[in-house]
C-alpha cells in the first residue's frame, strides 16, 4: 500500500533497461565473492536482508549514480553498497568487509554518507501516501478489519534515535524519557510499510509540533487526501484529521474504543521497534550538532526506504512481537474541548468471531466530521 505494484514494476523496468555506461554484469568481482562466501542463512544474519533484495538495492543504487561517478580507481558502486548496508545493519564494519573492499578508512564515511543520500533520495518513490481514493480505501479497510475504527488511513507517530549532542545544547536533544535522540515523525499502514517520513528534529520537540508543520498535514488541510482519520499516539491533539485516544476515560464505550485504537496503534510501536533492530546503526547515531542534522537524517530516512524495500520482497523481520515504548506526552497541549454530542457506541459484544474489536456507529450518524472536531465515538 505504501507503493503501488505498478509503481514498483516500472521503476524495476527502468532499472532493467540497458544501458551502455551500466555494466551488463550487475555485481562486480569484489561483492560477488564477497557474498558468495555466504549462504543465504549467513547472508540474512550478516546483512538483515536477503540476496535478491541486496541485488535490487544494488541496482537501484547504481542506476542512480552513473550519471555522477567521477571516480575511476575508487570503490566501485557494488563495493559501496554492501559497505552501506554492513554498518546499517551492525553499526560497525567488519574488518573482512573493510579488508575485501579495500576502502580506506578516511574514506568509509564518505561512502556510508554517499549512500544513504541516494537512498534517501529515494523516499518519494519508495514510501508514498496512498495516492487517490480507491487507495485509501484500501488501507482503511484494512485498518477497520483489524480494530472496527472507520475511514482511518495510516499511523502517525515519532520515531526517537539516541546521539551524542553537544555539551552545550544536551537539553534541546534531551525527551521526554530522559534520553538524548533526534527524533522523525512517520506514518505507516497497517502492514509496517512506511507512507511518510518527514526530517528529523531534536528530541525535545513537542510531536504536535511536528505534526503541524509536516507536509502531510498541510495536505490534509488543504483536502488533497480526503477527509480521513490518521490515527495518533499520545504527544497529539485531537483535530480533524488526528484520531487519538479518549482522555480521560468516562465509560465503557470509551474503554472499547482506547482498546481498539491500543490495538491498532500498535501496529505502528512494533513497525518501528523492527526497524531499530534490522538496522542496529540506528540503536546510537553518533555526534549530532542541532544546526547540522541533515546527514542524520538521510541516514534515518535510506533506513526507512530499505524497511520498504525489505516488506516488498517480504525479507523475514527480525522482531516483529516487541513494540517500542510510547512516549509521555510532553507539556504542550491545545486547549480541551468539553463534548457535548451523543457518542457512537461500540456492539455489546467487544470482539466479533474473529476476535476483533467492532465498533456500531449509531443510527443518528450523519458524517465522522462535525464542525467541532470530535472522535469517531462522538456525533
Amino acid at each position: 500500500m505504501a507503493f503501488a505494484p505498478a509503481v514498483w514494476l516500472a521503476a524495476q523496468a527502468e532499472i532493467c533497461e540497458d544501458d551502455d555506461e551500466v555494466e551488463a554484469d550487475t555485481c562486480t568481482e569484489p561483492q560477488r565473492k564477497f557474498l558468495n562466501h555466504y549462504d543465504d542463512d549467513a547472508l540474512f544474519e550478516r546483512f538483515h536482508l536477503t540476496r535478491p533484495c541486496i541485488a535490487f538495492i544494488t541496482d537501484c543504487v547504481r542506476h542512480r549514480l552513473k550519471d555522477t561517478r567521477d571516480q575511476v580507481n575508487g570503490p566501485s558502486v557494488d563495493e559501496m553498497v554492501i559497505t552501506a548496508l554492513d554498518f546499517y545493519a551492525n553499526g560497525i564494519l567488519s574488518s573482512e568487509l573493510v579488508h575485501l573492499v579495500q576502502i580506506d578508512q578516511m574514506e568509509i564515511h564518505e561512502v556510508i554518507n554517499k549512500v544513504s543520500k541516494v537512498l534517501s533520495g529515494m523516499v518519494k518513490e519508495f514510501i508514498t501516501f496512498p495516492a487517490n481514493g480507491e487507495e485509501r480505501a484500501n488501507v482503511a479497510h484494512e485498518i477497520k478489519k483489524i480494530c472496527g475504527i472507520p475511514t482511518a488511513v495510516g499511523l502517525v507517530g515519532c520515531m526517537h534515535l539516541k546521539v551524542k549532542p553537544p555539551q552545550h545544547d544536551k537539553e534541546a536533544f534531551r525527551n521526554t524519557m530522559d534520553n538524548h535522540t533526534v527524533m522523525t515523525q512517520v506514518i505507516s499502514d497497517c502492514e509496517g510499510n512506511f507512507m511518510s517520513v518527514e526530517n528529523c528534529c531534536v528530541g525535545s520537540t513537542p510531536e504536535q509540533t511536528i505534526w503541524d508543520s509536516s507536509e502531510i498535514a498541510q495536505q490534509l488541510k488543504r483536502g488533497v487526501h480526503g477527509t480521513n482519520w490518521i490515527i495518533a499516539g499520545k504527544g497529539y491533539t485531537l483535530s480533524r484529521h488526528l484520531l487519538t485516544a479518549i482522555l480521560p476515560v468516562k465509560d465503557k464505550a470509551d474503554q472499547r474504543f482506547n482498546a481498539a485504537h491500543n490495538m491498532i496503534y500498535t501496529v505502528l510501536q512494533k513497525t518501528i521497534f523492527s526497524v531499530k533492530t534490522r538496522f542496529k546503526c540506528l540503536a546510537n547515531l553518533g555526534h549530532v550538532q542541532q544546526n547540522s542534522l541533515d546527514k542524520k537524517a538521510e541516514v534515518i530516512k535510506a533506513c526507512c526506504v530499505l524497511h520498504n524495500i525489505a516488506k516488498k520482497f517480504s525479507v523475514p523481520a527480525l522482531n516483529d512481537t516487541m513494540v517500542e515504548p510510547m512516549h509521555p506526552a510532553s507539556n504542550y497541549q491545545l486547549p480541551v474541548v468539553e463534548w457535548s454530542l451523543s457518542k457512537v457506541h461500540l456492539v455489546q459484544s467487544d470482539q466479533d468471531s474473529s476476535g476483533r474489536l467492532k465498533l456500531l456507529p449509531s443510527l443518528a450518524t450523519a458524517h465522522l466530521f462535525p464542525p467541532v472536531y470530535s472522535h469517531p465515538l462522538v456525533i
